[in-house]
């Protein structure tokens, strides 16, 4: 303990006001293998400085919260410190402490001696083998034979008991505890004799709080009804739906009483208590991205909508704010952009209004009609204007997990870059690619499959998420000849918290599109709609490419009469099949940065050209960092690309303007020209909000 007195000439002189208390810039743990340091940590009063005022420039600089030492606190936590071993099963932990100063500063380390804890060796609950299978409570009981005798896992193991029990219609089933430590053997013997009491049904759900939203929403939101088995399952899972209609500040369902007055009872009572929020709500946001630019978003929700519960979200989003017209800046602030054609610079734009009835055949179903306009470009690829509507149905299966089929109908354009017809249909000029371009119908059937246990949502650090999609196109459901596909997409996501800092991450997701075989330009082809194709690279795929140039691509070669210079430009075709895998580890550096380390790979093919294969995956690692916000992190993710330029087919523009031509044909004799590529062009920086998945 000689390290506590030396920490006691600043403590005066700083109360004297000789010299200002010295900052803790470090504070560890050692010898600690039971108790991780975050729990340590959260157990004592005193604290290390913030991370940025612990490193090496913005220390010296001065920034970061800083934290000092408090003499009486410091003594205190190592008693803390003690007692958190102690109620863990160590009671013969002792703490030790080493305190180094420097220029002001102190270094603490926290040195402890554990010793021999006192394990459980037998554990036996009584009393629950006709309700519950009693291996199925021993394996969701935080205490287990082999560990060390733990109060705070004794205490949670009676909860744990109790919880099972009222899952099965006991919610006042008596737990006595018994236990007998023998410190001499270093050994515990541990029972639990359950006195279940009776199974009950609910006889009657009682609602209050309700103003102006009728008491048959809250009825049909909850899941418990008269006549039913209490499940405290249920009673817990009916809150959380109340609260995500969004109509609600509180919410609580509980037993109306805390005990049977007779243990014959067998009835109960679930009372429901409400506050309700406000029904109007309107929000705004404002961002940029690095394809996206500036972009804002503005939404106003009108909760209960002519009563029944019913939602109405009215929703204008727009991006390429300072791309193009118009609010020009001159690419000056959207540099990744500097390459896109005029037309694909214009201001994208997506207004929709929808309205939503729940409990629509089922209390687990809703379905919402939304009508939108909404002008969509991709970098590099194209640009599309449509307005339509759609009517989706979405059935709640289980926990989480929802299943959608939706009808959409849509009047619009694609405009793509005249290569892309080119490439795919050897139709090459401007009077032919015109066909293309025309408004049609495109009528959508999807079916729909998502499971969302990650948690939290905007920011995963455990949990997975699995979907897949199913989207059909074709006359029957209105689509014209141009507009007509078969789509899937699987998607597979799982996150693994490591400690209270570290997150490992991992996805895979794979699609496919088949086409019918048409007459096209007297040639039977299989033409999938330009908008449907998949394209990768970027921020969400893979991050070592630009934005959509991972996969097939051509580049256009401009000659300009005037200079006779040659300007070469790439635009991105799509593919049939969609192949992507990523892993990220996380690191978590204070409570607003966080580290990653990310390895993505990746690859999209034409179908008619080659096969998706393991071998012709790019892989593609990176690092980053990660900004927290009220909108999800801020990300900024730097990719290299260890392949060279991409091999892909080059067209030449004619004279006339109005058709494309192979190299070849035009230069049989001379090299295809290629993009020049130094070793800092192999790094792509990347900025957007939220996770890449």
């Amino acid at each position: 303990m000689l390290a506590l007195l030396a920490l006691v000439p600043g403590a005066i002189h700083a109360q004297n006001g000789e010299q200002p208390q010295r900052v803790i810039r470090q504070l560890s743990f050692e010898g600690n293998r039971s108790i991780n340091d975050y729990t340590l940590r959260r157990s004592i009063a005193t604290t290390q400085s913030a991370a940025i005022a612990r490193w090496g420039l913005t220390r010296w600089m001065g920034l970061g919260h800083k934290s000092y030492v408090d003499q009486t606190e410091f003594r205190r936590d190592v008693l803390r410190i003690q007692a958190l071993y102690r109620l863990s099963g160590f009671p013969d932990v002792t703490v030790d402490t080493l305190v180094r100063r420097s220029n002001g500063d102190v270094f603490i380390t926290f040195e402890i001696d554990e010793g021999e804890p006192v394990l459980v060796t037998a554990l036996r609950v009584t009393g629950v083998e006709d309700i519950v299978e009693v291996e199925d409570v021993y394996q969701a009981m935080p205490l287990r034979v082999g560990d060390p005798f733990s109060r705070l896992r004794f205490q949670a193991s009676v909860d744990t008991i109790r919880t099972r029990l009222a899952d099965r219609g006991h919610p006042y089933a008596e737990v006595f505890r018994n236990f007998d430590e023998r410190r001499d053997t270093r050994t515990a013997l541990i029972t639990f004799e359950v006195v279940p009491g009776p199974r009950v049904t609910v006889d009657s759900v009682e609602v209050s709080g309700t103003e102006t939203i009728s008491e048959n929403v809250v009825r049909n939101t909850v899941r418990i009804r008269a006549g039913q088995t209490y499940s405290w399952s249920e009673q817990y899972r009916s809150q959380l739906d109340l609260y995500r209609t969004g109509m609600f500040n509180y919410a609580n369902v509980s037993l109306a009483d805390t005990a049977l007055t007779e243990l014959s009872d067998s009835a109960v009572t679930i009372r429901v208590h409400v506050a309700e929020g406000p029904l109007r709500r309107f929000q705004f946001g404002a961002g940029y991205g690095t394809v996206d630019c500036f972009r804002g978003l503005t939404s106003w929700t009108a909760h209960n909508f002519t009563g029944g519960g019913r939602r109405l979200d009215l929703f204008a989003g727009f991006s390429k704010i300072g791309a193009g017209d118009p609010l020009d800046l001159n690419q000056s602030a959207c540099p990744a952009l500097s390459d896109e054609p005029p037309e694909r610079l214009a201001l994208n734009y997506n207004l929709t209004a929808g309205i939503t009835q729940p409990f629509l055949f089922s209390r687990n179903a809703s379905a919402t009609l939304s009508l939108f306009a909404q002008r969509h470009s991709e970098i590099q690829a194209f640009v599309r204007e449509a307005v339509g509507g759609e009517l989706s149905w979405a059935y709640r299966l289980a926990w989480r997990t929802t299943i959608t089929p939706s009808y959409g109908l849509a009047w619009g354009k694609t405009e793509a870059d005249p290569v892309t017809y080119c490439t795919h249909l050897n139709v090459c000029t401007e009077e032919d690619i015109e066909v293309f371009r025309q408004p049609q119908f495109r009528g959508v059937l999807t079916l729909a499959y998502l499971r969302e246990r990650r948690i939290p949502l905007v920011d995963p650090a455990r949990g997975s998420r699995f979907s897949a999609e199913v989207r059909f196109s074709g006359p029957v459901v209105g689509s014209d000849t141009l507009t007509q596909c078969l789509k899937g997409v699987v998607e597979y996501a799982s996150h693994h918290q490591l400690g209270r800092r570290d997150v490992v991450g991992w996805r895979v997701k794979w699609g496919a599109i088949v086409a019918p075989q048409r007459g096209l330009q007297g040639q039977e082809l299989r033409f999938v709609p330009v908008e449907e194709r998949f394209y990768a690279g970027g921020p969400n795929t893979v991050r070592g490419f630009s934005f959509n140039e991972l996969g097939p691509i051509v580049r256009v070669a401009d000659f300009s009469p005037e200079d006779s210079s040659l300007s070469l430009r790439t635009s991105a075709t799509g593919g049939n099949d969609i192949l992507l895998a990523n892993v990220e580890w996380r690191h978590k550096l204070s409570r607003s940065f966080t580290a990653a380390v990310f390895v993505d790979a990746g690859q999209v093919i034409a179908r008619d050209s080659l096969y998706l294969t393991l071998s012709s995956l790019r892989i593609t690692p990176g690092v980053g960092v990660r900004l927290a916000s009220p909108l999800g992190p801020i990300r900024l993710d730097i990719g290299f690309n260890p392949y060279g330029v991409e091999a892909a087919p080059v067209y030449v523009v004619t004279p006339s303007g109005d058709a494309l031509v192979r190299w070849e044909a035009l230069f049989p004799d001379i090299p295809p020209p290629v993009p020049e590529q130094d070793f800092l062009s192999r790094f792509r920086i990347n900025i957007s909000i939220g996770q890449a998945f």
